[in-house]
């Protein structure tokens, strides 16, 4: 863990152009760390993110550091800014005291607002977002020898590596077989990184942003696409697949027919599930029913169990409804023995719980926001465009990481990644520079001058 900070400093070092080392530094970090937690004094804790997310802004104060420099703070940051903020309005609103909030809000930094900034200082074009969809690909196709390792022996390569499992071993256990976790928290956070992966790798395949041998590793492009697709299905993961067939319809959907309704449609529904259920409005049984009816009795009765724990979550969340109950497990429901009866399952009723309507919100319009502002650049027909179509994973991978997170607590700061380059292509775009010209002129020069002198 603490060997990371030179490793990538030697990164920034040695690989150039530097947003490489960029991606290399921050992929591999939360790929292969370990899930482990450092408490250490005035800092927040020190974690695989926060190792990440450190070693790169050091390198890049060693290397880079005119672009540091560069970085304007812009009404497109404020969400994120906010959000970094709600844990201290939530401290002060308990009575937690001012020391309890500065310790959240410099942990809510770290975890969120470094990845974020990282991506709106390196990947505010076209053709770096690119590099960061190949880097997801290349990331995917890393985990893959090791998923099959784990298919057969079971989740044994954080234990044999680190010395402990990361999570309660039992859940690995899927459909009379194994769920790969590797160096993941769980096998439904390693279950969406294979997806995402597997989304960068159609999209970049399709649109012809890959030769027959792949960047980096050298080896056969389609056989390896293909093998990745059939690891990302034997995952065992449900929810991560179809989330994965939904977002191959959407870009389908816009090629296709030219309509952006399902691209949409993965923004909009964790804002109107956020609105209905935190409200109190909505108590999904109807949910429950439609989930009894389209799939098997255990799939129901977890979806069950789940938004049972929700309902409960909520009543109580809504007692300090716009700042929440702060940190300590204080939003949680305890028996007369101080056993917790009901725990969280989804990030969304974390953030209510901790942060209240105002976490909840800031939360969402942080990973939304950047999808719309997508769509809004880059209208359906662009999308045939193979630049846009190289980079159209980042915001539909948002929108899946916001539905997926409905019901589980995957965080994945490479989302903020996306988030922070998206936004930084959009601010772009409104100083007058077309992001399509941009990413031209970066990749290769005009062929007028391949034949003609240049005069000035």
């Amino acid at each position: 863990m603490f060997g990371w900070l030179p490793l990538v400093i030697y990164l920034f070092s040695k690989v150039k152009p530097t947003h490489h080392a960029v991606i290399a530094g921050f992929l591999l970090a939360w790929m292969f760390l370990p899930q482990a937690l450092f408490k250490i004094p005035v800092i927040p804790a020190y974690n695989k993110i926060s190792a990440a997310g450190y070693g790169i802004l050091l390198g890049a104060y060693l290397f880079d550091r005119q672009r540091l420099l560069q970085f304007r703070p812009h009404l497109a940051d404020l969400p994120i800014f906010l959000w970094c903020l709600s844990p201290f309005c939530s401290s002060i609103s308990n009575g937690l005291g001012m020391y309890d909030g500065l310790s959240a809000t410099e942990a809510k930094i770290a975890e969120w607002f470094i990845p974020y900034f990282i991506g709106r200082t390196y990947f505010g074009s076209l053709e770096n977002l690119k590099d960061l969809t190949t880097g997801l690909l290349l990331g995917a196709l890393l985990y893959m020898p090791l998923c099959w390792f784990e298919f057969v022996l079971s989740p044994q390569l954080h234990r044999m590596v680190y010395g402990f499992h990361p999570h309660e071993f039992g859940q690995a256990k899927r459909a009379g077989g194994w769920r790969p976790v590797i160096f993941m928290k769980h096998g439904l956070m390693t279950s969406m990184w294979m997806v995402s992966g597997s989304l960068s790798g159609v999209c970049l395949f399709l649109s012809k942003n890959l030769g027959k041998k792949l960047p980096v590793l050298n080896l056969p492009t389609l056989p390896l696409l293909c093998l990745l697709l059939c690891t990302t299905f034997l995952m065992k993961s449900f929810g991560a697949l179809a989330l994965f067939v939904a977002a191959l319809a959407s870009i389908f959907a816009v090629s296709r027919f030219g309509t952006m309704l399902p691209v949409l449609a993965l923004g909009i529904i964790p804002l109107a599930y956020e609105s209905t259920r935190g409200t109190g409005w909505w108590d999904a049984q109807n949910l429950i029913k439609a989930a009894a009816s389209a799939s098997n009795e255990d799939r129901a009765e977890s979806l069950a169990f789940r938004i049972r724990n929700e309902n409960l979550l909520i009543e109580k969340s809504l007692q300090r409804g716009w700042f929440g109950w702060g940190g300590w497990q204080r939003s949680f429901i305890f028996n007369e023995r101080g056993v917790a009866t009901s725990v969280p399952d989804g990030l969304w009723i974390v953030a209510l719980g901790q942060n209240g309507l105002t976490g909840l919100a800031t939360l969402t319009l942080t990973l939304v926001v950047p999808q719309f502002l997508f769509i809004f650049m880059f209208p359906p027909k662009l999308w045939r465009d193979p630049r846009v179509a190289a980079v159209a994973p980042l915001p539909l991978l948002l929108g899946v990481f916001m539905v997926d997170n409905l019901f589980n607590d995957m965080f994945n700061p490479t989302m903020l990644l996306s988030a922070g380059g998206i936004t930084a292509l959009f601010i772009t775009r409104l100083k007058g520079e077309n992001p399509l010209r941009q990413s031209q002129t970066a990749t290769a020069p005009d062929p007028l001058y391949k034949t003609t002198p240049r005069l000035m």
